[in-house]
């Protein structure tokens, strides 16, 4: 799904909620560099279906400053695992 590079920005980026356009920050994924290489993964929800967006800085240049006016961000689906132990009953 696309959206509006300025919301992605605005909101995404900067990890709050876009309540006027309807996205939720839920989780950023990724690692930082020293500052000199980074690149993140943002997962945010909008009308209860989850998406994500690369977040990049590579060598002083940051990939949304090549983006058009929507971004295309897709679906990703939220699973969580469910861990089990045994104990020994005497």
């Amino acid at each position: 799904m696309k959206f509006p590079k300025n919301v992605i920005l605005d909101s995404v980026a900067e990890r709050r909620n876009d309540p006027n356009y309807g996205l939720e920050f839920v989780q950023e994924l990724g690692n930082d560099d020293a500052g000199y290489s980074e690149m993140v993964v943002i997962i945010f929800k909008h009308k209860d279906k989850y998406y994500s967006v690369d977040i990049q800085h590579v060598n002083g240049e940051n990939n949304y400053d090549h983006w058009d006016d929507e971004v295309e961000c897709p679906e990703v689906v939220r699973k969580e695992e469910i861990h089990y132990y045994w104990e020994e009953v005497k």
